[in-house]
């Protein structure tokens, strides 16, 4: 019978030494890899291909507290009934807290069309800030619950939107400045809105630190729409830029957000002006500065995108998705721009049409080439960084 020879260590060779770490890896059985815990940043792509581009995510984050503030009438709603028609067209929940009461259901079905109708579109007009908390919590914990039990599948998400904070007041406030206005003393009612800053200003700090594990086990996103007011400290340069403004609600709102955008009007959208006649308009173009601070990494500057909405006179009413498409494939190159001509290669089947208003009239009444092209823009978005915004300069590439 042949033997088989045992092989035994040999003394002259090093062992390879253990990890010291390794070593005492057992003892912190208590805790989970890093790699488990921290999470890629998630996101729903929103109708707005530029903001999506934008946010170097691909969409709006979930699991995140983010901000959307901007002048009066100059698209911040509009922005975000966007929000919430992409949610809804990917049939995930939305929960609208009207507290400014302004938002009727005839707008939201101007632009969000039958979304406006998803079973999945709630909205409430709670009479106190406290009632506000406690109808976002129920609706969060109840969209963690209905995934858990498996009755929605586990990638559904949810967006909550308050609209606003500033109309949000707490019970016990709003007890204290009826009582100054009964009274009629003028000095008690300044006292009564001063606290108010201040204790609504506490409310939010203390109402964003609740949402923040709320949010992640329901999977949604919250936005806060906050108002603008007047900085009667701004200096010139602010001023100049169109800066010169101040959020109200507190440091909190701004500083936990994780995205905090400001929507305006850019322009207006018109047809070629000829002479002696007014130019027609179609519709409005808005811009979204966003400043991110903890989605993609902190910037110098706030990425730009646009987005544009129709009154109906040229393509139909609601948003002109075909326009924000069209503007970011010429940017990236994908449709060739030369004169008035537009189109997607060097022969005559790639040519979309002369002028601007023509080719998005046309890719507005295909929604097979529009979808295409947009698929196309999509996939460039990790080869073209997003316009940025300096408020000193104005906007650079």
């Amino acid at each position: 019978m042949a033997r088989h020879k045992v092989k035994t260590a040999d003394a002259s060779k090093p062992r390879a030494k253990e990890s010291p770490l390794a070593a005492v890896a057992s003892r912190f059985k208590a805790f989970r890899p890093a790699r488990e815990v921290l999470k890629v940043v998630r996101a729903v792509p929103t109708r707005f291909v530029q903001f999506d581009h934008a946010t170097r995510v691909g969409g709006l984050p979930i699991e995140r507290f983010m901000l959307i503030h901007g002048p009066s009438s100059e698209g911040k709603t509009s922005g975000v009934l966007g929000f919430c028609d992409s949610f809804l067209s990917r049939d995930h929940f939305v929960l609208y807290i009207d507290a400014e009461r302004t938002t009727p259901i005839t707008w939201a079905r101007e632009l969000m069309g039958k979304m406006a109708d998803h079973p999945g579109f709630y909205a409430d007009r709670p009479d106190t800030y406290e009632a506000t908390i406690g109808k976002v919590r129920e609706f969060l914990n109840l969209v963690a619950d209905l995934k858990s039990a498996g009755k929605v599948p586990k990638e559904t998400s949810a967006l909550v939107v308050v609209d606003s904070l500033r109309k949000l007041v707490p019970a016990n406030l709003m007890k204290e400045i009826l009582q100054a206005e009964e009274d009629g003393k003028k000095g008690k009612i300044k006292a009564g809105q001063d606290r108010g800053a201040q204790l609504k200003a506490k409310m939010n700090a203390a109402w964003c630190d609740e949402l923040v594990p709320l949010l992640e086990h329901a999977g949604a996103g919250f936005l806060a729409v906050a108002r603008e007011m007047q900085d009667p400290d701004a200096d010139q340069n602010a001023k100049k830029y169109g800066y010169d403004y101040k959020i109200g609600g507190g440091g909190t709102i701004f500083y936990d957000a994780s995205l905090s955008m400001r929507v305006e009007r850019a322009a207006w959208v018109v047809d070629k002006k000829e002479e002696g006649r007014k130019p027609k308009v179609f519709g409005e173009r808005h811009r979204i500065t966003i400043k991110k601070t903890k989605v993609a990494g902190k910037d110098d500057k706030a990425s730009v995108a646009y987005f544009h909405t129709s009154n109906g006179v040229h393509v139909p009413l609601g948003f002109d998705r075909a326009r924000d498409v069209l503007e970011l494939a010429v940017r990236f190159g994908i449709v060739r721009q030369k004169g008035s001509s537009y189109s997607t290669g060097k022969t005559r089947s790639g040519m979309l049409g002369r002028g601007e208003h023509a080719v998005v009239k046309r890719l507005a009444g295909d929604s097979e080439a529009l979808g295409k092209l947009e698929a196309e823009v999509r996939e460039k978005f990790g080869e073209q960084a997003p316009v940025e915004y300096d408020s000193q300069t104005g906007e650079v590439e």
